[in-house]
């Protein structure tokens, strides 16, 4: 019986094999539940079906510090049909000579300046060859070896979708007792409302290259956010499908400094407020609500991080009451108080 001679083959060979299309009985037989070998059963069922060919996209730029883990997930991904197309922008600090170790596993390698982030990935987009794009960047990893393959199955199962997107593993920078968690975001009918104070996930979101084609490349007016602008272009295009998959996909770590939320926040708002999308009143009415539901929810956490931290004897001292008051006070009105300030103390010398 071919399944008794497959479980005899060493774990490379069983994926070899199944790349050659030799199915093991339970397979044939249509159930998973009587393989004594799940990982088997489901390359099995990747033989069975039509593989797609995946482009996956890393875009870098002096990342020698993450670029080998992000390197080393691809590699190892137990499907197999996929490119990796890897653009990176001139790097000085040890990122080219890491990209050359996996020269081998890396199908086309740009290395020249480029003009950003976006930039980079329109030029991963140009030299694409799949029927799926997936970016993974320098600080991007897969979830687990079968991440890919996970995906691949549930994209079989709803074969009528354009852009598809999964499950994300964060894994937070605030040190030990902060563990990874699993965000699973919006269904596809709530995923405009999650835009609005949110974004999909872009590690986790496999798009068809056609797409590209509808909503043009990343519009290189926004340097932080572009990938922002293409969602909500997916979104205003009536003839795009989206699907969620039910995989985790990918890994990534949780930044979060406030210098870069202060720069690319009025990034999004703008994005937002031009889009198409939600070009209504009854939008405005609704990103009202959801953006006051959201300030609402910020100030309740972070008075309760306060209280924490005052409980534990770690608050800091008290600003003094100008400071507060500075803090709590609209930019142009404090604008406005210091400009009269200074023009009472000119007048009293």
């Amino acid at each position: 019986m071919i399944a008794r001679h497959y479980a005899a083959l060493p774990a490379g060979v069983i994926a070899q094999t199944c790349l050659l299309r030799i199915e093991c009985d339970c397979m044939v037989a249509g159930d998973a539940g009587l393989c004594s070998r799940p990982e088997q059963y489901a390359m099995s069922k990747i033989c069975r079906m039509n593989r797609p060919r995946v482009s996956l996209i890393t875009v870098c730029m002096n990342a020698a510090a993450t670029i080998d883990s992000c390197l080393f997930s691809i590699a190892r991904q137990s499907y197999r049909d996929f490119e990796h197309v890897v653009v990176d922008g001139a790097s000085t600090d040890g990122t080219l000579a890491i990209l050359e170790k996996h020269r081998s596993e890396i199908g086309t390698l740009i290395s020249e300046p480029d003009r950003g982030l976006y930039d980079a990935m329109n030029k991963g987009i140009a030299a694409a060859n799949g029927e799926f794009v997936l970016f993974m960047n320098a600080d991007d990893t897969f979830a687990s070896r079968h991440s890919l393959r996970d995906a691949i199955l549930a994209i079989d199962k709803l074969p009528d979708g354009d852009v598809y997107y999964g499950s994300i593993e964060v894994r937070s920078d605030l040190g030990q007792g902060f563990g990874p968690v699993i965000h699973t975001p919006a269904s596809p009918d709530a995923a405009a409302e999650e835009m609005v104070t949110g974004c999909l996930p872009h590690q986790a979101t496999l798009a068809r290259r056609a797409v590209f084609d509808r909503t043009g490349p990343f519009d290189l007016r926004w340097r932080r956010h572009a990938d922002y602008d293409w969602w909500l272009k997916v979104m205003a295009d009536p003839t795009l499908r989206l699907r969620r998959i039910d995989t985790v996909v990918a890994s990534f770590a949780l930044g979060g400094a406030s210098s870069e939320l202060a720069k690319g926040q009025p990034e999004v708002f703008a994005i937002q407020n031009a889009s198409m999308l939600y070009r209504s009143a009854e939008w405005d009415r609704r990103r009202i609500e959801l953006l006051q539901k959201a300030w609402l929810e910020a100030r309740i956490e972070a008075a309760a991080l306060r209280e924490a931290a005052a409980a534990s004897g770690l608050a800091p001292p008290p600003l003094p009451w100008k400071a507060r008051l500075a803090a709590i006070l609209p930019r142009p009105v404090l604008r406005a108080v210091q400009g009269a300030k200074r023009r009472l103390s000119r007048i009293r010398s």
